[in-house]
């Protein structure tokens, strides 16, 4: 049965923890990433829903956890077949909560190169399993992914701890140290969102201004909105924004532009769009200035999720276990046909 908003995020810290206290599981997940970054190729990583936030993670701590980076690519599981450069991928990473998502075990069985699977169980097939769910994990009933997305992340976070050494193995001590850096930024990312003085309570459409640094987290926020019912939320890309798709916004919309450090061009945009549309916020990780790159799109995530579940309070709508057409959803969720 689904569990409401109010108990998804009163329970999210517990989860989290949980999921981050598991070493085997941990380490597992270090030894993947040490593999893919040691092997240095190019490497597909396959989700679709709330799981391709946790790819869009995955790809940024591969591309920028190692001085040259790794060539990877995310995709859905329908475009594996349709794509013929796929022999030239020497690595797949296939996410999926349940392990069964359709497509996915089909691409694991015919990939020839280095395989995994990160899901909540642990499961048997030709291909290495990393889970995230143990014996003390509170398993999330939601519509949406909340911590079926942020515990895989919050253990992507432990591989950049002393990964620099090439210790393979991390402790009780440094999973201690990040736990307490996840409950506080859980607070913070909670009390900044609380301040926010708009409510979203008639607002049908909602623009997300993003760049390559916040891609996981624009993806975030909306896969939430879209999936819940929320409303229209649209990406748009702060370099595209200036070619034309400016056009498609109208002064009372509301614009959430998010950012890390602030460049020329967020600049230039701010004091623009400000200057023309009543509604902009800007979410960034600013106070988090000197904190790595993948701590601060982790907070910038982390302020996603709450922000969602203010625009479903504003709506007085249900986040997590929302209003839906039961039998449509089923049946396209359930279908397992080609792709």
């Amino acid at each position: 049965m689904l569990q409401t908003t109010k108990e998804n995020f009163y329970r999210l810290e517990n989860r989290l923890l949980s999921i981050n206290s598991n070493l085997d599981n941990i380490n597992a997940m270090r030894e993947m990433i040490y593999g893919l970054v040691v092997s240095d190729k190019p490497t597909l990583i396959m989700a679709t829903g709330g799981s391709k936030v946790v790819a869009y993670y995955l790809q940024l701590l591969l591309e920028r956890l190692w001085p040259t980076g790794i060539i990877c690519e995310v995709i859905e599981p329908r475009d594996y077949f349709y794509k013929n450069d796929r022999e030239e991928f020497s690595n797949l990473v296939a996410i999926s909560a349940s392990g069964n998502t359709n497509g996915v075990k089909d691409a694991l069985d015919d990939f020839r190169g280095q395989k995994y699977l990160v899901c909540e169980k642990k499961q048997v097939g030709n291909y290495e399993v990393i889970s995230w769910g143990n014996e003390i994990y509170d398993t999330e009933h939601s519509f949406i992914s909340i911590a079926s997305s942020l515990g895989p992340i919050s253990m992507l976070l432990d591989t950049t701890t002393v990964f620099g050494g090439y210790r393979m193995e991390i402790g009780y001590d440094e999973i201690k140290k990040v736990n307490e850096k996840i409950t506080e930024l859980l607070r913070r990312s909670q009390e900044k969102i609380f301040n926010l003085p708009h409510s979203f309570k008639e607002d049908s459409i909602i623009h997300i201004m993003s760049g390559y640094d916040t891609k996981c987290s624009s993806r975030a926020l909306e896969s939430n909105l879209v999936e819940s019912g929320l409303c229209a939320p649209i990406i748009h890309d702060k370099g595209s924004f200036c070619h034309g798709r400016s056009n498609l916004t109208s002064d009372s919309t509301p614009i959430i532009y998010l950012s890390h450090d602030q460049d020329d061009l967020d600049t230039f945009l701010l004091d623009t769009i400000s200057q023309e549309y009543e509604t902009v916020y800007q979410l960034n990780s600013s106070d988090l200035y000197g904190e790595n790159y993948f701590w601060r799109e982790y907070y910038l995530l982390l302020q996603m999720y709450y922000l969602s579940k203010k625009i479903a309070e504003d709506k007085d709508k249900d986040l997590t276990k929302p209003d839906y057409n039961p039998r449509l959803i089923k049946s396209l969720y359930n279908y397992r046909g080609s792709l």
